[in-house]
């Protein structure tokens, strides 16, 4: 992942670079390079627009995230990103033009020392600005590019991958990899189910293992992707490497089948001059996952700090109403099997799982407090979770999180549970919304389905319509799940 992190890094340092070279180069056009005489100003100075210049920044950084320009765009076509590039400054000069023309705007500019945007000219002005920003983000992007592919290419903060299949196609697939070093990806062995083949090489590079191997083959080798070839690609051996790399924070390749291309099984896009399919990837668009995220910071800490004396008050009653801490302190896993530590409002009484163990909750538990029972029902119990949205553990919207007890036990029960660990787990889901409480495996198997289905279909909208569920939920105690 070191190629990712440094790409992002560097993305938006040249980005910062390229907003403020197309600001300056605006600036020399219209007012010093005497192209345009009725608005040339000898006296006028740059340092006038160094206000304006931190102004404009912050906020096309901000609008640069939204449009998803801060995905990894290092393997993707040029051509593409231009016209992600060319979408985003239309839309900001855009903006720009409606806030110049607002009077509460050009008021609150003249009190901080921004008039300068809103001053001389401004579709002129803001036209020149448009086709310098344009430029600039472009060329700067595309020569950061190069200069990353440069240092890729050399083996400078590649990405290690192995791939799965030992066989002919194997080696065409690794042919294919040689030729296209500057994606960032160092080539370190094969992995293949036949043991007696471990230990060998093939076309120069080892056969680090067999599939049970490949956890230990992804930490010791710090491997960031598999190549799964059509050898290697029937349902059975799929789902045995899925489960052996559920925990691990790998990209998963897959050689799509002829049927797979024509039906659009799984989207399929080029890498390595091959064709090849993403399993379990995230289906929300980059934009979209960035806005989630954006929400999840504003909402979580809104209601923490608006809702403070609420909360305070729930703690209260809590400590009142039975023995123990207020709030409650559990491992979870999380998103790619990662574990923290998950918050709540105490519902049962303190030392529950004493003497039973892990076990889920039931719909008249013992366990529950009198006053847990009414925080369950309106879900004040889950209100501490907030936090853990904050430090980006959980998400507003996603499967429940589980503790690893059950986690091991879901995963030989339910094949494709772990596409359910790919996702970050979130304070609510549709899997909440659309049935009761854990009480049996049952259960359990039927809220996999239904956390299926949002993996499928994440989206903004469907991420709004189970918010406004769950609200109706808690404030009405309806359904409460």
């Amino acid at each position: 992942m070191i190629a990712k992190f440094l790409e992002k890094c560097t993305t938006f340092l040249f980005d910062i670079i390229a907003i403020n070279i197309a600001l300056f180069t605006a600036f020399w056009l219209r007012y010093k390079s005497n192209l345009f005489p009725e608005a040339f100003d000898p006296n006028l100075q740059f340092i006038t627009y160094i206000n304006p210049a931190i102004v404009l920044t912050l906020g096309w950084l901000v609008l640069f995230f939204l449009t998803g320009l801060y995905r990894d765009w290092y393997k993707e076509s040029r051509i593409d990103e231009f016209f992600v590039v060319f979408r985003t400054v239309f839309i900001g000069i855009f903006l720009l033009f409606l806030l110049t023309t607002a009077p509460e705007i050009i008021e609150f500019s003249k009190n901080h020392d921004l008039s300068i945007l809103f001053t001389r000219t401004r579709f002129a002005i803001l036209s020149t600005y448009g086709v310098c920003m344009m430029f600039f983000a472009t060329v700067i992007r595309f020569t950061m590019h190069t200069i990353m592919g440069l240092l890729f290419a050399k083996g400078i903060a590649a990405n290690n991958i192995v791939i799965i299949g030992a066989s002919k196609t194997g080696e065409e697939l690794l042919e294919e990899l040689v030729k296209f070093p500057k994606l960032g990806y160092r080539f370190k062995g094969f992995v293949d189910d036949d043991g007696r083949k471990k230990g060998t090489t093939l076309s120069g590079y080892p056969i680090l293992g067999t599939y049970s191997d490949l956890p230990a083959i992804i930490r010791k080798e710090r491997i960031a992707g598999l190549i799964i070839t059509q050898v290697s690609s029937s349902a059975n051996e799929i789902l045995k490497i899925i489960e052996y790399t559920g925990d691990s924070r790998v990209i998963i390749y897959m050689v799509p089948s002829l049927m797979d291309i024509i039906t659009g099984h799984l989207k399929t896009h080029q890498l390595f001059g091959v064709p090849l399919m993403v399993l379990l990837q995230d289906h929300m668009p980059a934009w979209e996952a960035q806005i989630k995220r954006l929400m999840d910071i504003v909402v979580s800490f809104s209601v923490l700090t608006l809702g403070a004396p609420v909360w305070l008050f729930t703690a209260l009653m809590v400590k009142l109403t039975s023995k123990g801490p207020a709030v409650f302190a559990q491992e979870r896993v999380g998103r790619n099997g990662k574990h923290f530590i998950m918050y709540k409002f105490r519902s049962m009484s303190e030392d529950a799982e004493k003497i039973s163990g892990p076990k889920w909750a039931t719909e008249n538990d013992p366990r529950i407090t009198p006053f847990g029972r009414f925080m369950r029902k309106t879900r004040l119990d889950e209100i501490p979770q907030f936090i853990n949205v904050l430090k980006g553990e959980m998400s507003l919207v996603g499967p429940r999180p589980e503790r690893q007890y059950f986690v091991d036990k879901l995963k030989k029960e339910i094949p494709w549970y772990v596409r359910r660990i790919k996702m970050k787990p979130g304070i609510t889901g549709w899997a909440q919304v659309k049935h009761k409480y854990d009480e049996t495996l049952e259960d359990v198997k039927q809220k996999v389905t239904y956390d299926l289905y949002y993996f499928e279909n994440m989206s903004l909208a469907l991420d709004i319509k189970i918010i406004l569920r769950t609200l109706w939920v808690a404030l009405t105690g309806k359904g409460a799940h």
